[in-house]
């Protein structure tokens, strides 16, 4: 999958002001996924299969103050950074309950196109500000996945609706190595997150107090 989109990531709110910013406890975010559909804009279920042609975004809320990082694995084996970039703006402070989105702005949606499989969405929430990664978009070497979506029949059959139990927020293990650009700013960041969900709703995802937190969003593409 490539995720090419407009626009970018924005606050509603005061930008970068070159101050560390404090832990919040819990570092909280709420991730909302929503889907464009003939000029109607649906709110998605983490675990939905999208097909291409499909066009999505990420509504976020923070619950906390700090800076977010984002990466994103493509199913073609290209990674490129999300958040803060180019062209999607380069403020990326995160303040107790504002919304963000991904991309920004009303016409700020991700085309969906290529190989099916799973988009990795790395999220690198920190306290304060640190290093960006050093590569904008580069192939990672070794093999692709060749994991595919699979639709949950139960689901299907009551809803009509393809889902993927895999899909959504997870930690990344203990010892799993990281992309290459995605590394040397992670540091000793914190795996341990707690996930809860809504049926119709956000998911949240928490943990961490004073260490940035790292976890994957998989999102999933026929």
């Amino acid at each position: 999958m490539l995720l090419n989109g407009s626009g970018g990531m924005q606050a509603k709110g005061p930008g970068v002001d070159g101050r560390a910013v404090p832990a919040t406890p819990g570092m909280l975010l709420e991730i909302t996924l929503e889907r464009r559909r003939e000029g109607k804009i649906e709110t998605m279920a983490p675990g939905h299969v999208f097909q291409n042609g499909d066009q999505f975004r990420l509504r976020l809320k923070s619950h906390y103050n700090g800076y977010l990082y984002m990466m994103d694995q493509g199913t073609s084996g290209r990674f490129a950074t999300v958040f803060p970039a180019a062209d999607a703006g380069l403020d990326n402070r995160v303040q107790m309950d504002k919304e963000y989105f991904v991309p920004a702005g009303d016409d700020g949606w991700f085309d969906i196109s290529g190989p099916a499989g799973f988009d990795v969405l790395y999220f690198l929430l920190s306290p304060a500000e640190i290093a960006r990664p050093s590569a904008a978009s580069f192939v990672a070497p070794g093999p692709i996945s060749s994991m595919r979506p699979r639709c949950n029949d139960k689901i299907f059959r009551a809803r009509g609706e393809c889902m993927d139990s895999t899909a959504g927020p997870a930690a990344i293990p203990e010892g799993q190595p990281l992309p290459a650009p995605l590394s040397p700013i992670a540091g000793s960041a914190s795996r341990d997150i707690t996930v809860s969900k809504k049926d119709g709703g956000p998911v949240s995802v928490s943990g961490g107090t004073g260490a940035p937190l790292l976890y994957t969003f998989r999102l999933a593409h026929q």
